[in-house]
């Protein structure tokens, strides 16, 4: 099983959904965690969620994955989540410090997008990403490291875009009163956040010839997350632990205030081939990068007529196809 093991290099900001993504990896055999490069344009704060990718590492004994440390700053505008929101998402919601793993495993010097561009000229093998955050580590590595051998990835599959549903970022905004950080973000009804968060970065990476597979909210909204799935969890050991202990957190005293999608464990689930069968397409999309305070729309991914290569866009998935994968897999009931 060694040799034909996925190499995948995990590009997150260490959102909850991110974690959950991690532990399912961490628990598939036909998965080879090579890599967690951290961007800190998103739900954790940089620091913290190198802790969390560092302390994921260590809990699942992954001495074969090196940890990289990214960037707070997106190629261009200043789009955050509220620090109350990632305070919050700082210390896994109140579980970081429950957490005490005997493995340690070092933090690279390395930035994440030298670390991604020398593990592609230097592999013989194909990479696959996952992209669970912000494009912004992503979109460095092509501006910095132009010579990359980029034909090395086999795939980007990434959780971003809203296509044909509503985007996420007004809705989000709207759900708190301590989230309100006015009308860019109270009237974009278009974009989603992994896309708003970075745009520029999320274009200059659609624009390349990657092959990528895109796992927007249209796909997400298909599996929301239910306080059952908790029950579905039934192993005992610390990674089972912690997934239950997320569950249990995001679908109760930390739940946010509207309906939750799963989210990055989708995508996950999917690069990892846990799901079968999908409702796909295949089409040129581009990402808009103008800021307004009336109707934004920045952030948002729409197709257009031609571009470098078509985007595979997941659409449908069966929400009971994922649960059954998902807990097998944390269960260590691997399919």
């Amino acid at each position: 099983m060694e040799n034909t093991r996925k190499k995948v290099i995990i590009d997150t900001d260490m959102g909850w959904d991110d974690i959950l993504s991690i532990l399912y990896l961490i628990r598939n055999p036909t998965i080879e965690i090579i890599g967690i490069t951290v961007t800190g344009c998103g739900e954790a704060n940089l620091r913290w969620g190198t802790i969390i990718a560092k302390t994921l590492m260590d809990l699942g004994d992954q001495t074969q994955a090196k940890i990289c440390v990214g960037t707070s700053t997106p190629l261009k505008f200043n789009h955050v989540f509220p620090q109350s929101f990632r305070d919050n998402v700082n210390d896994i919601m109140g579980l970081l410090g429950s957490l005490n793993p005997e493995t340690s495993i070092d933090v690279q010097t390395q930035p994440a997008w030298e670390f991604i561009a020398d593990t592609l000229n230097k592999t013989e093998e194909s990479i696959t990403i996952l992209s669970l955050g912000g494009f912004t580590n992503l979109a460095k590595m092509l501006e910095l490291c132009p010579s990359t051998r980029i034909d090395k990835i086999t795939e980007i599959y990434a959780m971003a875009g809203a296509v044909y549903v509503d985007g996420n970022i007004a809705l989000f905004n709207d759900a708190r009163p301590e989230w309100n950080q006015g009308p860019i973000y109270k009237t974009n009804y278009a974009a989603e956040w992994n896309v708003f968060i970075d745009p520029v970065a999320a274009k200059k990476v659609f624009k390349t010839h990657i092959p990528i597979t895109l796992i927007p909210l249209d796909a997400c909204n298909y599996v929301i997350l239910n306080p059952d799935y908790v029950d579905k969890i039934t192993a005992t050991d610390p990674i089972a632990r912690l997934t239950k202990d997320i569950f249990k957190k995001v679908t109760g005293v930390d739940k946010e205030a509207i309906p939750v999608p799963i989210f990055d464990p989708l995508a996950a689930v999917i690069m990892a081939g846990g799901i079968k069968e999908y409702q796909a397409q295949s089409e040129y999309l581009d990402v808009n990068i103008t800021d307004t305070a009336i109707n934004n729309q920045c952030g948002k991914t729409y197709i257009v007529d031609s571009g470098s290569r078509k985007i595979t866009i997941v659409q449908g998935v069966s929400q009971n196809e994922f649960a059954i994968n998902f807990s097998n897999m944390i269960n260590g009931k691997a399919l």
